[in-house]
């Protein structure tokens, strides 16, 4: 598995369990802070950073979510993640009422 790969899974569980504690956004919506998911996940630096981005883009080309930067294009230190449908339906019955 590829680095990118691995990181991509642990993002994804990440966003999951703030999809979680943000009480379950109907549409999946998360807002993702890039610098605290990429220390959370332990990748410092801005090679941390490119790793993270790098793994958002994973997620993304494989369906698993939608990304949209609200600030102006590579100005944003935040993004809004949408998880798919499927992520949501798993998560909630697994962790949700």
């Amino acid at each position: 598995m590829s680095a990118d790969r691995a990181n991509a899974g642990r993002l994804e569980m990440l966003l999951v369990l703030q999809w979680l504690d943000e009480g379950m956004a109907v549409d999946g919506d998360v807002m993702l802070s890039v610098s605290t998911a990429a220390a959370d996940l332990q990748l410092g630096g801005d090679e941390g950073l490119l790793a993270l981005m790098s793994a958002l883009g994973v997620l993304e080309e494989d369906g698993r979510v939608r990304v949209e930067w609200p600030g102006r294009p590579f100005d944003s230190a935040e993004a809004r993640v949408l998880l798919s449908p499927e992520i949501t339906r798993d998560a909630a019955q697994l962790f949700g009422s």
